[in-house]
């Protein structure tokens, strides 16, 4: 059980936190190589209206932010997820690279985890959740932020390029009416659909590493460390 010393250590914290936020601006892109770094939820990145009150006009959430980490990753500034890049030079990067659902785990990430890609090997397969908070829905074909689509060119490698299939991705999740079906992310208008597990390898796969916690703030940190 929390006394009430460090609930008000927890409470002031927080508050410096976000003082440091609000005094420096926008948080800096190291921000998700802290301990405790506070996690944000994605706007869609849609900037046009169409009417008073629409997600162009309200543009709630944080703004797209991404850092290109200079190894072939890029990290999402608000949810401190690690994407890989993909790339136009026939290696397992490669954008045109397709797969079965089965394919996307035994085949693409099992590759990126035994060859310990960027210094890791503890690539996944994202959510489906996790593959929206990517879409940026203020572009399209592909559907996605500079960062993950730029000097795409034949041979570009991760190092050198940033590219996206502007189609399906795979996701890691289940259609629970149907569990032969997964869920797939359309980079080309943002549509989120499912397809059919065994299908002949047509849709694509970008990994992900680390996990979100979105939701999950200092202070609960905090309690965590208390409790241990």
């Amino acid at each position: 059980m929390r006394t009430r010393r460090q609930e008000f250590i927890g409470v002031a914290v927080a508050l410096a936190v976000c003082w440091a936020g609000g005094a420096q601006g926008a948080a800096p892109p190291q921000r998700c190589k802290e301990g405790h770094a506070p996690r944000a939820f994605p706007a869609t990145g849609q900037t046009t209206s169409y009417r008073v009150g629409d997600d162009g006009n309200i543009q709630a959430d944080a703004t797209l932010s991404y850092t290109d980490n200079g190894d072939g990753t890029i990290t999402d500034n608000n949810t401190c997820l690690v994407w890989e890049k993909k790339s136009d030079d026939g290696s397992i990067h490669d954008q045109h690279n397709v797969y079965t659902w089965d394919g996307a785990f035994d085949t693409h990430v099992a590759t990126l985890n035994a060859t310990t890609f960027a210094g890791y090997n503890d690539w996944r397969v994202p959510s489906v959740k996790e593959l929206q908070s990517i879409l940026n829905y203020g572009m399209n074909f592909p559907s996605v932020s500079s960062e993950f689509n730029n000097n795409c060119t034949t041979g570009s490698t991760v190092l050198t390029g940033s590219c996206t299939a502007a189609s399906d991705y795979w996701s890691s999740s289940t259609d629970t009416i149907g569990f032969q079906f997964a869920w797939v992310v359309d980079f080309n208008s943002g549509r989120v659909l499912v397809d059919f597990k065994p299908a002949p390898p047509r849709n694509y796969v970008r990994a992900v590493r680390g996990r979100s916690d979105l939701g999950r703030g200092d202070e609960d940190e905090l309690e965590q460390d208390d409790e241990e």
